[in-house]
């Protein structure tokens, strides 16, 4: 089966499992969801539509269907990702949503994580595929069974060099468009494997080689490749200002508090100084007690790197964002560079640094700001009335 006509069937596939009587579903024919991860950046979402072809090529008698963990109604934020599905020929109806997943499917589904591996669908998860830093003491890893499969390494620049060392390692099936979005995805997260980002190992350059001779393609047409991918991904001229803080959103959550974590496109500092930002930002964040922000610019010129982040609390609960701030200050492996603006912002009275360290990224900041909000959590009890604690967890303009 052809990779198009994969994704047009994998919502007839889904269907079948959720029919009252499964008439058309083998005894024993089980449904493996492949899901990617709340921020459906394009490594995210090309990873998961990727590895559930491969896997449902080589494993006929289950069925695989890759999910785009966003609602369908935000797949627009992801400029870069509608831009390469489709150059790719893959429109937006042959693709699968959180939101096209009615709750009941869990109680009886295997779940494959792609690109992240805490989920509240833990006691499901078969196998994980990640490269992010390893959270284990969370309560949602330590849901996982005995018998999860693990594929974490850190020291790959992209979560689709995993999928593609999976593709690769037998001939079939095989797949322009597949070898396609993982190639174009390697180049795009490893800065075309720019020196001074160090955000590729070995595995990711040896991926893009065997793919390039599989497409017949030379490695000096990755940089216009960058450049495309770096350009979708900045486009944001048709988005308001909420949908530029939801298009690459993260949500860090604990027992007791929600926080958003934004990645944007641009800095933060110039964000914060567009007409409506505050407006916008107050939308973002209602219900939250703190907001983080991480803003990253590519010079199209020559690629140059550019970061900086905000810690703001709508509450104006400094205190908390000074724990945050410190936590993030002294932090040491990785150690982020962060050092105050040159020209000081009293934008909401957050607080504004920029991020020399420009190889560290948000799956380095996330579990430093994690730590800092347990760590304040059991100092302050459940009487403290420096943080609103939230039972449910806030919608911030999701459905």
């Amino acid at each position: 089966m052809c990779f198009l006509r994969f994704l047009a069937q994998a919502r007839g596939a889904l269907g079948r499992h959720l029919a009252e009587v499964e008439v058309s579903v083998s005894p024993g024919r089980k449904l493996h969801l492949v899901m990617g991860n709340e921020s459906c950046d394009l490594d995210s979402a090309v990873s998961a539509v990727t590895l559930a072809f491969v896997y449902a090529q080589r494993h006929r008698e289950h069925d695989y269907v890759p999910i785009l963990n966003i609602p369908r109604r935000d797949y627009p934020l992801k400029t870069e990702v509608g831009h390469l599905f489709g150059q790719c020929g893959i429109a937006e109806a042959a693709l699968l949503f959180r939101d096209d997943i009615p709750s009941e499917v869990a109680q009886d589904v295997s779940v494959i994580l792609v690109d992240h591996h805490v989920s509240p669908l833990a006691a499901n998860v078969s196998e994980i595929l990640d490269h992010r830093p390893l959270e284990d003491s969370s309560a949602s890893f330590k849901q996982l069974p005995a018998s999860c499969v693990l594929d974490i390494d850190a020291a790959v620049g992209s979560c689709a060099t995993l999928v593609a060392q999976r593709y690769l390692a037998e001939e079939q099936p095989r797949s322009a468009g597949v070898a396609q979005l993982l190639h174009a995805t390697i180049v795009l997260d490893t800065i075309n494997f720019a020196p001074a980002a160090k955000r590729f190992g070995p595995r990711d350059v040896a991926m893009v080689e065997q793919l390039e001779r599989e497409l017949c393609r030379r490695e000096d047409q990755r940089s216009s490749l960058f450049d495309e991918l770096v350009a979708a991904r900045a486009d944001i001229s048709r988005l308001t200002l909420t949908e530029v803080l939801r298009k690459d959103m993260k949500i860090l959550q604990t027992d007791r508090q929600v926080v958003p974590l934004a990645g944007m496109p641009i800095l933060v500092r110039d964000f914060v100084e567009k007409s409506g930002a505050e407006k916008a930002v107050r939308e973002f964040g209602v219900e939250s007690n703190l907001l983080v922000i991480l803003g990253m610019y590519v010079s199209p010129a020559d690629g140059q790197v550019q970061r900086d982040l905000a810690l703001i609390s709508l509450s104006g609960q400094s205190q908390f964002v000074e724990r945050v701030r410190h936590a993030l200050m002294e932090s040491q492996d990785p150690k982020l560079e962060l050092q105050a603006h040159a020209v000081d912002t009293r934008f909401m009275g957050g607080c504004f640094l920029r991020q020399h360290n420009v190889q560290a990224t948000r799956k380095h900041i996330l579990p430093i700001v994690k730590r800092a909000l347990l760590e304040w959590e059991a100092e302050h009890g459940c009487d403290c009335e420096e943080v609103y604690f939230f039972k449910e967890k806030p919608q911030l303009g999701l459905s």
